[in-house]
């Protein structure tokens, strides 16, 4: 478990880099096979933020709207969980593919397991806020809705463009094609 602690403090100190346009990232990165691998137990510490996020949510729209009723089911949760670890990578080796640097995929995979990860931290910290009573209700939700919303973009295209050494026309557009299947993803299975 220290090993994974490590691992995942190297993963988001190799997010903040990159996000600060440093080119050190990938020296805080396993991008050995095992690592590739080890990348997804970013899982297992998002899964208790996860759960966190859920209750700051239902008690933000309990707020903002009265007689609002939970409809968040256990497959929700299964159906978002695969959403979030195994769609990307599966897009990813399409999108790598047909941009020709194939050879950069698990750069971009590793890199992007801990970015959701570190997302993840984020809104977790924003909903802290507001369960702590730092922020009322409108403030926590303008704030996911525009500026961690925004940053969530930023940060997917910059990934991109960091990992996978394109320009940064191309290497947005292959940043954001993944958030936008998410999106498309997430209308089709509420």
């Amino acid at each position: 478990m220290i090993r994974l602690m490590y691992e995942a403090y190297s993963g988001l100190k190799a997010v903040i880099r990159a996000a600060a346009f440093r080119d050190d990232w990938e020296r805080h990165l396993n991008l050995s096979a095992s690592g590739f691998l080890r990348s997804f137990s970013a899982a297992l510490f998002v899964l208790p933020v996860f759960w966190f996020i859920l209750q700051g949510t239902t008690r933000l729209f309990t707020e903002l709207s009265p007689g609002f009723e939970n409809s968040y089911t256990g497959s929700d949760f299964t159906i978002d969980l695969l959403r979030i670890w195994l769609v990307f990578p599966v897009l990813t080796a399409l999108l790598t593919r047909i941009a020709g640097v194939k050879h950069r995929f698990v750069h971009w995979v590793i890199l992007h397991n801990w970015t959701v990860l570190f997302l993840f931290l984020l809104q977790g910290l924003i909903f802290l806020f507001y369960l702590a009573g730092l922020s009322d209700a409108s403030m926590t939700y303008g704030l996911l809705t525009s500026g961690y919303l925004i940053f969530r973009f930023f940060l997917h295209a910059r990934i991109a463009v960091t990992a996978l050494h394109l320009p940064a026309g191309i290497g947005i557009v292959m940043g954001l094609i993944p958030v936008i299947v998410d999106f498309a993803i997430i209308e089709l299975t509420r």
